[in-house]
């Protein structure tokens, strides 16, 4: 990866887009937002290509001396087409062909990638995975997404479909609860921000005196992982029970990635660095029911470095990544 080339990240999200400008060695040399883009593609591209040519202004650079970019989606979508087909948080993107576009007109080369794969490649390059030749990522927020490092390079799967690493659908429990992906019986099911919350919403929505009712003043509507992680630490019983059974599935999945990949690291997202402790510990005392002694004493199990600011870094990583496979 040649520290001096300049690269452009694009971190497409539900309601909000960072770009950020960045280096080789990892300098994010200027970033902006794009808000609420949940509106229509047409009102938004534009945009970027024009936040683009003012951040290579703010950097004191060309635009022409910019080697890449690359965007960082979410799925689902077409990454061997570079096409957002249908982001869950954002109705009005359909089959929209960003990658092409940005091509056109930004008049330079460019990558489209999963945003999970996306932030493992920013762990990796800049954060708690360097020096790493085998890792995992996993995003531990809304859903669980995962990014697969093995043998020094990103694992994309069948070039068909390009879609390995959704490490939040492995079904952990035959027929188990549903999960909003369609199947059942998902780790996401059980360990998902928005499964848990759409679980705690249904159980409590008539016990107005449970705490976790009491401490969104009982609109059940407001209920997601803030109260629970906060019920937890008061000691109420529901709220315990339910974050044992989350850790307990955390390590049911981990334990399977890592007798599967045998990695060096597993980094967790938002989660495992917000909760801090009380996230990680317990799914460390349940690990060993789940894997091999060697593979789990090999593997350290660590938290994001880049925490808030990876989404700047997403994208720039995707796109030092693509230059990199074409030996640039």
């Amino acid at each position: 990866m040649a520290q001096q080339k300049l690269v452009l990240g694009f971190d497409i999200g539900g309601t909000k887009i960072g770009i950020g400008l960045g280096s080789g060695e990892g300098k994010i040399l200027a970033k902006g937002r794009i808000e609420n883009v949940n509106t229509y593609p047409e009102d938004v591209l534009p945009q970027l290509v024009s936040t683009a040519q003012r951040l290579a202004g703010e950097a004191g650079v060309k635009l022409g001396d910019v080697a890449a970019f690359g965007i960082s989606a979410p799925f689902p979508a077409d990454p061997v087409n570079g096409i957002m087909t249908a982001p869950t948080n954002n109705k009005h993107w359909r089959n929209v062909p960003i990658l092409q576009y940005l091509k056109d007109n930004l008049k330079m080369d460019g990558c489209f990638e999963n945003d999970a794969n996306c932030g493992a490649l920013a762990e990796w390059f800049f954060g708690a995975g360097r020096g790493c030749t085998d890792m995992i990522y996993l995003t531990m927020s809304t859903g669980i997404g995962g990014g697969i490092i093995a043998s020094g390079r990103l694992v994309r799967g069948n070039g068909k479909t390009l879609s390995a690493g959704e490490l939040g659908h492995i079904c952990v429990e035959l027929d188990g609860r549903q999960c909003n992906c369609g199947m059942k019986g998902c780790y996401e099911a059980y360990s998902g921000g928005r499964a848990l919350a759409q679980r705690m919403q249904e159980e409590l929505k008539d016990k107005p005196d449970s705490m976790i009712m009491q401490l969104v003043n009982g609109k059940v509507e407001d209920i997601d992982m803030v109260p629970l992680e906060k019920a937890v630490r008061a000691g109420d019983a529901y709220a315990c029970a339910l974050w044992d059974e989350m850790s307990r599935r955390n390590a049911q999945a981990f334990g399977i990635y890592i007798n599967t990949f045998n990695p060096q690291k597993l980094v967790l997202g938002t989660l495992a660095w917000a909760v801090g402790d009380l996230y990680t510990d317990p799914i460390k005392k349940y690990l060993p029911q789940f894997c091999w002694k060697e593979p789990m004493e090999a593997c350290e199990i660590v938290s994001s470095e880049l925490r808030r600011d990876i989404g700047y870094y997403a994208g720039v990583a995707a796109a030092l990544n693509h230059l990199q496979e074409q030996g640039k």
